[in-house]
């Protein structure tokens, strides 16, 4: 083993000690192995802004979601030194774990235990990891065939009508929507229950395997007043939300059995897509749930091409960079691939525009 390795494995070991010691942790969440740090770096920075993922194979790893700096244990350490990582750096956080854990003056024979050890924990943690992932894949598809279908008259319908939607009015509506009257707000300490619009995001194959929770207020009248008022659980990688069907009227999968491609749009919120789908209703309307979502939106054979709103973030670089990226990948699906792009003056996305509507 290098001594990048081996300075890794017990970084990583160690890793709630030492994120406790060079970082101010603010909360761990047990639902996604994740816990938010503050970035000591950046005045005024937020826990939500910077996390350490504390399972599986991404253990040790960080990503601060401002700066878009991000790395493995070494560069968790390396970044807390230095507020950078680099070369030099690096190595300082491998000189610093050394000297923390005495791994200089290792002999041989422990060497060789300490990696047959890191070996067996590894795997070990592949295994748990593939077990909670699946778990959580299960829980999240039971959640939400245990959530109302009908959102008429709840505080979904309120909502949306707040945003200048009226489900109604969309004639290929999706089967993606859900209401809860006491979802669990995991974010807090104290988990109060709240109302939820609940979204089903599914895999390419139509399955769902992750939720998209939007908190409303009890009566309605907008997003609960908390810390994060969307949430999307569990990992959503490569899942969409599929918000209507289109001219078909179908879904995807029956669609492509059938032989059947249309256009399909592609938003980041469910506002956006329901808009977009109430002004443009031939249009098969799909929501990823955020920006970095769309990186990794799968092909389908329903699908003969793609039209991309999207959102007016034009003051934010990392967020142009990323959208840049997953319109590169989308277009290399080789289908037609529209970029729609609004004027600032329009507002933030689809939905204010739609809201500002003149005709």
């Amino acid at each position: 083993m290098s001594r990048f390795s081996v300075a890794k494995d017990r970084a990583i070991d160690d890793l709630e000690s030492i994120v406790e010691e060079l970082y101010r942790a603010s909360r761990r969440h047990k639902r996604t192995g994740l816990w938010n740090i503050v970035n000591p770096y950046r005045a005024k920075a937020k826990p939500e802004q910077m996390c350490v993922w504390l399972t599986g194979n991404r253990r040790g790893a960080f990503k601060d979601f401002v700066s878009g700096d991000k790395g493995d244990a070494i560069d968790l350490v390396a970044y807390a030194l230095a507020g950078a990582v680099s070369d030099d750096s690096r190595m300082a956080a491998v000189e610093w774990l050394e000297e923390r854990y005495g791994l200089k003056d290792m002999d041989p024979a422990r060497k060789r235990r300490m990696e047959a050890e890191g070996k067996s924990r590894r795997l070990a943690a592949e295994a748990k990891e593939k077990t909670r992932r699946e778990n959580n894949i299960n829980r999240a598809r039971k959640f939400f065939y245990a959530c109302s279908e009908t959102v008429a008259g709840t505080p979904v319908e309120t909502y949306l009508q707040s945003r200048g939607i009226a489900l109604s009015a969309i004639p290929a509506l999706g089967h993606a929507i859900r209401y809860r009257h006491d979802c669990e707000y995991w974010m807090e300490d104290e988990r109060p229950l709240m109302p939820a619009m609940v979204h089903a995001m599914v895999t390419a194959g139509g399955k769902v395997a992750a939720n998209h929770y939007t908190f409303l207020r009890a009566d309605g009248s907008g997003k609960a007043d908390v810390f994060k008022a969307k949430l999307m659980f569990p990992e959503t990688s490569g899942l969409v939300i599929r918000l209507t069907n289109g001219a078909a009227g179908i879904g995807a999968e029956q669609a492509a059995r059938e032989g059947v491609c249309e256009l399909v749009g592609i938003v980041e919120g469910c506002e956006d897509g329901y808009s977009a789908a109430i002004a443009a209703p031939d249009m098969r309307m799909w929501a990823t749930g955020s920006l970095s979502g769309l990186l990794h939106m799968p092909d389908h054979a329903a699908a003969s091409g793609f039209i991309i709103f999207q959102d007016n973030d034009w003051g934010k670089r990392q967020a142009q960079d990323l959208f840049r990226r997953a319109v590169a990948r989308i277009k290399g699906f080789g289908k037609p691939v529209e970029v729609v792009s609004m004027p600032a003056s329009w507002g933030k996305d689809v939905n204010d525009a739609y809201q500002r509507r003149t005709w």
